[in-house]
């Protein structure tokens, strides 16, 4: 039965390792359980995405999840309980822009961060099939973030400056999440 983890929060040295690859060709029961695991975990939280650091699982597993009514991104589409084993990703374009983050290991803090807004992801599913698909907006937001954990990095790393940081209590405020 799948359960609920302990998020690691900012200054836990987990988050700053780059996790294993998965044997795609042999993926053992313990994967299967932590996808279960990080999936009931997500859904515990308001987050849409999380990646194994970020619940000490030192493996190259991301799950993403958006439900685009809770979403405050004006370009969030709705994206099933997605799991990604290895997943890698690429630039489809030099477009980007910036705008805040939030991360279930900094939960009170917010930041401006630059990505592209179109991308190509390659990954696994957790039958090991693979996977290619394009995607925009904040759904590629979403998997560069999570993937960033993957390589042991933190938004904090990519915040834009000057005044790129703000707190979960004024973005909400100051609607800065509607931008």
């Amino acid at each position: 039965m799948a359960k609920v983890l302990k998020i690691r929060e900012i200054g836990d040295p987990v988050l700053f390792v780059k996790c294993e690859k998965i044997d795609i060709e042999n993926i053992s029961d313990e994967v299967l359980e932590d996808i279960e695991n990080l999936k009931e975990t997500l859904n515990f939280t308001e987050g849409f995405g999380i990646a194994g650091p970020q619940v000490g699982i030192i493996k190259r597993i991301v799950i993403i999840q958006v439900n685009k009514e809770k979403c405050t991104y004006k370009d969030a589409e709705d994206v099933p309980t997605t799991v990604m084993l290895n997943p890698t990703w690429k630039p489809l374009s030099d477009e980007t822009d910036i705008a805040y983050e939030g991360c279930l290991s900094v939960p009170s803090m917010r930041g401006k961060v630059e990505r592209y807004t179109n991308i190509e992801v390659t990954y696994y599913n957790q039958m090991g099939e693979k996977i290619v698909k394009q995607v925009k907006g904040f759904t590629a937001r979403d998997i560069q973030h999570e993937c960033d954990h993957l390589d042991g990095i933190v938004f904090l790393d990519k915040v834009a400056k000057p005044n790129g940081f703000a707190t979960k209590e004024m973005m909400n405020k100051f609607q800065l999440n509607k931008i």
